[in-house]
């Protein structure tokens, strides 16, 4: 999925008011993209959210790894709090095993809002692995998403050895 700039610029926005914790203004910005927008801006979120998972974990997350994934951006102090089982469950089963979100959430049992308040979680916990500004990291995001989309699956491997033999040399020097 290539991310198009007229859903990712209001998908931001939205990210940007949870956030700052301005719930209302982001439930008004919900209602005035429409259900296409939102919804496609939904899997914006959830990819951002899968690609910090593997991003912080240097890997596909193991179990352990998500339970530290999901206390680190539990622990916020910001002006909402998430239910820890929410988190997991958005992370692990939708954005990370793409299991549709209203299967994972049932009926009224979620707020709309949830993949935006996560993911901006996310972001405000991680920033990267060089310690970026969260919109800077972002952009990595939804840089390497574009490219990734337009790859052919054949240079995986390379892509893993070319990761492993940097992390061996960083090792070395360190």
């Amino acid at each position: 999925m290539v991310i198009d700039p007229k859903i990712e610029d209001p998908i931001r926005t939205m990210l940007g008011q949870a956030i700052r914790g301005e719930l209302r203004e982001l439930d008004q910005m919900i209602d005035v993209v429409g259900d296409e927008v939102y919804g496609t801006g939904i899997e914006y979120c959830n990819l951002a959210a899968a690609y910090i998972a593997i991003d912080v974990s240097g890997r596909w997350p193991t179990e352990a790894d998500l339970q530290e994934i999901v206390r680190h951006a539990t622990s916020s102090d910001r002006p909402y709090e998430l239910r820890q089982q929410d988190v997991y469950d958005y992370i692990f089963r939708v954005a990370l095993s793409g299991e549709p979100i209203t299967e994972v959430f049932p009926g009224e049992e979620v707020d709309a809002k949830l993949p935006v308040l996560i993911t901006a979680r996310l972001l405000l916990a991680f920033r990267g692995p060089r310690d970026m500004d969260m919109w800077q990291y972002l952009d990595t995001i939804w840089n390497a998403l574009n490219t990734g989309a337009g790859a052919d699956m054949s240079v995986l491997p390379a892509l893993l050895i070319r990761q492993k033999r940097s992390q061996a040399v960083t090792r070395r020097l360190s």
